[in-house]
């Protein structure tokens, strides 16, 4: 329903006088969300907001049943855009660069696209099965696919799907970072991604782990440590019983 909304997107609303960048870091939880908003955190003109809940219910303001809408109009582009930057300006910081690490936003790509030309995104990309495991064996509070391999499954596909799209409608506007290669090779990946968001390298962004930001997500204790390998593969100790998530995934 999404898709048929940007079916024929709005025209982009011109950047104002707004002096704050909000940098938008999306994908499935437990993705590794968290220890790129540690890495971007680290940088000395960026605040790290953690996840914030405010962009969907200023959406679902203006759009709260998708099938009934018809088009995007420019003014109620303009309400997300005013709404969103005052709540970050209501945050009272020195910095002016920002980072919302909700995953879920990447339902909202088409909106963020549209309505904050000066944003970046940040689209975290993981194995699936290593994803996905990560997610079954928390309880997520509220997240009730998160509960049942089978809706997993179905969820993470309905995420790529939607991805897939908002990329081919969207094209060179989302920075695709790969967690199993920021792992592997950190330093090449942490410059890659610091140049993306048009800032000078800081070499703190390679000592995420001494960054001090409050995290409450469930990989708050992760984000302390050094970058390690090997946690993608850790889902394999499980694999005769994960087999309705394997054959959901298409994994093999």
């Amino acid at each position: 329903v999404i898709k048929e909304l940007f079916k024929n997107p709005p025209p982009t609303l011109k950047k104002d006088s707004s002096q704050i960048q909000p940098i938008f870091i999306v994908g499935m939880p437990r993705s590794g969300t968290s220890l790129v908003h540690q890495i971007v955190d680290s940088h000395h003109e960026v605040y790290g907001a953690g996840e914030l809940t405010i962009l969907s219910p200023i959406i679902n303001q203006f759009f709260r049943d998708y099938k009934k809408e018809v088009g995007i109009s420019n003014e109620a582009l303009a309400a997300i855009r005013e709404k969103y930057l005052l709540f970050l300006a209501k945050l009272n910081i020195a910095e002016k660069i920002i980072v919302d690490k909700m995953p879920l936003n990447f339902r909202h790509v088409g909106f963020i696209l549209t309505a904050f030309p000066e944003a970046k995104i940040i689209h975290m990309n993981r194995d699936p099965m290593a994803t996905c495991w990560s997610i079954y064996k928390y309880y997520f509070n509220g997240n009730s696919y998160s509960y049942n391999q089978e809706d997993l499954a179905g969820y993470y596909d309905l995420y790529k799907d939607l991805m897939g799209f908002w990329s081919k409608l969207f094209p060179n506007k989302i920075y695709d970072v790969c967690y199993e290669e920021l792992t592997i090779a950190q330093e090449v990946e942490t410059r890659k991604l610091i140049e993306y968001c048009e800032l000078e390298w800081d070499e703190n962004c390679l000592n995420f782990y001494k960054n001090k930001t409050a995290m409450k997500t469930t990989s708050a204790l992760q984000v302390r440590q050094k970058i390690y390998q090997g946690s993608s593969e850790v889902w394999k100790k499980y694999e005769a019983y994960l087999q309705p998530l394997i054959k959901g995934l298409n994994y093999y």
